[in-house]
């Protein structure tokens, strides 16, 4: 049978181009190509590329290692790579990968510029000459990354406009690089906004308004000017129509009056995507870096009318017993809940802007779902008990868990069985060719057990997610009265199709 090898390339995103592979991608290709033409052990390989460009190498979130590394062992028997900062420049990451997991998947690992090939250091650790290596590419790559946060914060302190894509009411310049300019059909939408939340008008009313009107919101109308090729990101609660919260994003956002804001939030640590916000008195705010949209005046008095708005809220209301789980089945947003006449009822907040929506329909008294809530959960406890499947149920996953402890030990045996070899060879008890050949076959137990475990491990979770033994749901059999712990063990979700219609989404299931 054909072996499979990969060629693996990386290039940094500082480095990248958006529009065509980077130059260095290929320079990469080539010398790996040229290896392979020099090696004849690999003739008739199949050779399948790996590429990220415009990816760091500071950890492995990136697609096209991922997919790499779910075909080691499998597909891909052999791994190449100019060096080894392109596979990675995490000290830790790369240590473990080279001496820990590509051993026990029995993948050949080659770094043709560093002189590396794995199957000359079988059986021993990663050199120190490969430790430091790793280490030299790590505190380079938080130096560039320090010295680049620098670079940028300097442009930023400059008034320069450092995103892929212009907010809402703005568009990149075409003649002055990292510049706004003013995107006159969207900025007319946000001076209407920022108007009529001045006159008093409610962000909601607004919202309708623009609806009514066949103003497109933010999401669409950058779809509608092929922005979003261009955007890798989506906004949180983008809509397709104007909602309460888009005009209220654009209601406080400050940058309408000319300012360009950033650093409002940095990266915890350069091996990381996530971020923290920074203190309000650490951002970087620049005064008229881009034509204003509307006067700190107008701004002002619409944050007066929104912390007005805020003020009339009544602080620290409990959540209701059903928070969080009723759902328009229309739309998909919760349902809010409100009071008439002493009565609580839910309802859909997409009518208020969108009245002629489906989700105008969308209501249901709270006492009416209460009902029917108690009368499935009995039924459902019902069919528990006289399901014929509940016994069988229970017995499989005490069965799953005693086949999980079997190849539990299996694995930890077979890691013994692995480290006595060593010890054995080491002290000159038995031969390299009788410690290749322990060794390997202890590997491969070991890996067949982690093989299984992982499969069983795999079976006893979706049997607990399908159902509930008879002891969970006996204790719900006799209840007269719902609670918020009920609630939370047996729904999942509650979906709401018109002012009688619901259905229910539980978190077990009953064959």
């Amino acid at each position: 049978m054909m072996e499979t090898l990969a060629l693996y390339m990386r290039i940094s995103s500082e480095d990248s181009n958006a529009d065509i592979e980077s130059g260095s991608i290929g320079n990469q290709r080539d010398l790996l190509y040229h290896f392979l033409r020099n090696r004849r052990e690999f003739d008739g390989w199949n050779v399948l590329e790996f590429c990220d460009d415009g990816y760091s190498g500071t950890s492995f979130d990136r697609p096209g290692i991922q997919k790499l590394l779910s075909l080691a062992g499998n597909t891909v028997k052999c791994i190449i790579v100019k060096d080894f900062s392109r596979f990675g420049r995490n000290l830790i990451e790369v240590g473990d990968y080279l001496d820990q997991i590509f051993p026990f998947l029995g993948v050949r690992f080659i770094a043709v510029n560093e002189g590396y090939d794995s199957i000359q250091s079988l059986g021993s650790s990663v050199s120190l000459d490969v430790s430091l290596k790793a280490l030299v590419y790590e505190m380079y790559s938080r130096d560039i990354s320090e010295k680049i946060r620098c670079v940028k914060q300097a442009k930023l302190r400059r008034g320069e406009y450092l995103g892929t894509i212009a907010f809402y009411g703005y568009k990149l310049s075409p003649a002055e690089k990292n510049k706004l300019v003013v995107d006159r059909p969207a900025a007319e939408v946000v001076r209407r906004i920022f108007s009529r939340a001045a006159e008093g008008i409610s962000m909601t009313d607004i919202a309708v308004e623009l609806n009514h009107d066949g103003v497109l919101s933010p999401f669409m109308y950058r779809k509608a000017n092929n922005m979003e090729v261009r955007c890798a990101w989506r906004v949180v609660n983008d809509n397709n129509c104007w909602t309460r919260e888009n005009v209220k994003r654009i209601l406080s956002d400050e940058r309408y009056t000319g300012c360009l804001i950033s650093n409002t939030r940095v990266r915890v640590d350069v091996t990381t995507k996530k971020t923290k916000p920074v203190p309000k008195e650490d951002w970087i705010m620049v005064e008229n870096t881009q034509e204003a949209i509307v006067s700190k005046e107008v701004f002002e008095q619409a944050q007066a009318v929104m912390r007005h708005c805020r003020h009339r809220k009544k602080p620290g209301k409990p959540a209701h017993m059903f928070h969080g789980l009723v759902k328009c089945v229309h739309c998909g947003k919760t349902l809010l809940r409100g009071i008439c006449r002493q009565r609580p009822y839910y309802y859909c907040a997409t009518r208020r802007s969108l009245p002629d929506s489906p989700c105008a329909d969308v209501r249901l008294e709270e006492q009416d779902l209460e009902k029917a809530l108690l009368l499935a959960i009995r039924t459902q406890v019902q069919l528990m008990h006289h399901s014929a499947g509940t016994e069988r149920k229970v017995l499989t996953a005490e069965s799953l868990k005693e086949d999980l402890r079997e190849c539990q030990d299996a694995v930890s045996r077979n890691k013994t069985a692995q480290t006595v070899a060593f010890e054995d060879y080491a002290e000159g008890r038995i031969s390299r060719q009788e410690y290749l050949s322990r060794k390997k076959e202890a590997a491969r137990q070991q890996e067949e057990a982690a093989a299984q475990y992982a499969e069983l491990a795999g079976r006893m979770a979706a049997l607990r997610s399908e159902t509930c033994t008879t002891s969970d749901l006996g204790r719900y059999a006799f209840v007269e009265e719902l609670t918020r712990e009920m609630l939370e063990v047996l729904v999942r979700e509650i979906r709401v199709s018109g002012r009688d219609g619901i259905e229910i989404v539980w978190n077990f299931k009953i064959d």
